[in-house]
């Protein structure tokens, strides 16, 4: 029996359709599946009428895993981080992978402070949420000093679940910088990211606990 060229083409496709059903990396299954499409459109073509309905679907399928496959190498590039962004990975964001921190930064605010600057106003409406990555701090309630807090501890968290006014005031010693996050938007990011609410949970829960450590510490 003599078998067509074309045939093979056909079956050599086939074959590798079959491969890309037995591979766990999703970046060799899009790989194989594009060289199936290739391989098996001479057989679409090279015919007496060409066989527009599967070669237009198998380039449609070809273009989509081709996409597919450049946003995977786009996520598995390696991720570098800003000065700042370091500086606040560092201080206490290292549960979350550094792509996932990345997109988290990205809806913050850097602000540079200059002594005396608030990022927490007692009496007032809590709007965000900070991160010092310079400078230490004062909390204070009524003019008294409560405690200290040094670069790392997030700023307005209990008083932003509560949704009530601030009963201290979160001063700048010296100079510093830090990152805020509107709450608005840091609900949106959080409602579309559910893996990452754990985490930072987890992380607001750990700096509540030093945060109560200081202040014993202090009186």
């Amino acid at each position: 029996m003599k078998i067509d060229t074309m045939d093979l083409l056909a079956h050599f496709s086939n074959v590798l359709l079959l491969v890309s059903y037995s591979v766990r990396d999703i970046l060799w299954l899009r790989w194989f599946a594009v060289a199936a499409a290739i391989t098996v459109m001479p057989y679409y073509v090279v015919r007496p009428e060409i066989l527009w309905p599967p070669l237009v679907w198998g380039v449609v399928f070809m273009l989509i895993n081709l996409y597919q496959i450049a946003r995977v190498y786009a996520e598995r590039r390696p991720v570098v981080l800003s000065p700042d962004e370091q500086a606040l990975y560092d201080l206490g964001f290292q549960a979350m992978r550094p792509r996932e921190f990345v997109s988290l930064a990205m809806i913050g605010e850097w602000i540079n402070a200059a002594p005396g600057d608030q990022p927490l106003t007692e009496n007032v409406q809590v709007s965000s949420i900070c991160v010092a990555t310079q400078g230490t701090l004062r909390l204070s309630n009524e003019g008294k000093e409560l405690a200290i807090v040094h670069p790392g501890h997030v700023i307005g968290t209990a008083l932003a679940l509560t949704g009530n006014r601030s009963t201290v005031t979160a001063s700048f010693v010296g100079a510093g910088r830090y990152i805020r996050w509107p709450l608005s938007s840091l609900r949106v990011f959080l409602d579309k990211r559910p893996d990452l609410r754990d985490i930072m949970q987890r992380l607001v829960s750990n700096d509540l606990a030093k945060k109560l450590e200081a202040m014993m510490a202090h009186v």
